[in-house]
């Protein structure tokens, strides 16, 4: 969601990717790949990410070292809160449109059955 404001800079597709799957972990490699970028551009962004405190290893598997989002993070706590309030502002006309076609629906449904 934070792409919707800050267009898909490779941070923002990162942030965007790990707010989204924020309770898995994932190696470098698969949050490159699952974000839409390379890894080259993903190393290029990591050591602020890390520095930010924004990302956190969560477990080694042999030599590979996993990562996830910091939801304890002061700045990923907002950052989680933006990205579900721009979700919510997405999602509010197209919920609405929704709702009135279903009344439109039922009242010639209604319209229908109605005794003559």
């Amino acid at each position: 969601m934070l792409e919707e404001l800050f267009g898909n800079a490779t941070v923002v597709k990162v942030l965007d990717f790990l707010l989204e799957n924020r309770f898995w972990d994932y190696t470098k490699k698969d949050i490159a790949a699952h974000s839409g970028i390379s890894r080259v551009q993903l190393y290029r962004v990591w050591s602020n990410l890390e520095k930010l405190g924004l990302v956190k290893p969560s477990r080694k598997i042999g030599a590979t070292t996993l990562y996830m989002a910091n939801v304890e993070s002061p700045v990923m706590k907002r950052l989680s809160e933006l990205s579900l309030e721009i979700a919510d502002q997405i999602s509010k006309p197209i919920l609405e449109e929704e709702l009135t076609e279903e009344e439109e629906e039922r009242g010639k449904e209604a319209e229908v059955e109605a005794p003559v």
